[in-house]
């Protein structure tokens, strides 16, 4: 696949996720953080009654794809068996992750994507594409 079909998919992709809430705006991104592919947080459900917030974990590796080293958005991206030593960064307005991805020459370089771009937040489940995460009352903490 060329970098410029990557490039049209991505776009389409997260042209459709317009109305779904951010990350960073409606979870506890302080709290996120990622195990493996998996990035798990509290998120905002939509149960006004009883408002509050559910654990929930995505497998990114659902959502991006390595291209020569970069990171990009890609429906069923499997990103993960070429890239590691990842880890994130999260702000007030965006939820970077950081790893180290192979490229052309098979060494590893380091790249970034805002998660927060991505990623979004329906009825305190992670999501991304068609891909909805799994959800709990209550996380790790």
């Amino acid at each position: 696949m060329t970098l410029a079909a990557i490039l049209t998919t991505a776009a389409l992709g997260v042209a459709g996720l317009a109305s779904a809430q951010g990350i960073v705006a409606n979870c506890t991104w302080q709290n996120g953080f990622m195990q493996d592919s998996f990035l798990g947080m509290y998120c905002n459900n939509d149960n006004w009654a009883d408002y509050s917030y559910d654990w929930t974990w995505l497998d990114t590796d659902s959502c991006l794809t390595n291209y020569d080293g970069k990171l990009y958005a890609y429906n069923s991206g499997n990103y993960w068996s070429t890239c590691g030593n990842c880890s994130t960064r999260p702000s007030p307005v965006d939820f970077v992750l950081y790893c180290e991805c192979l490229n052309h020459n098979g060494t590893f370089t380091p790249t970034t994507y805002d998660l927060n771009t991505l990623v979004y937040n329906r009825n305190g489940t992670l999501g991304c594409f068609e891909y909805l995460g799994n959800k709990t009352r209550k996380g790790p903490f």
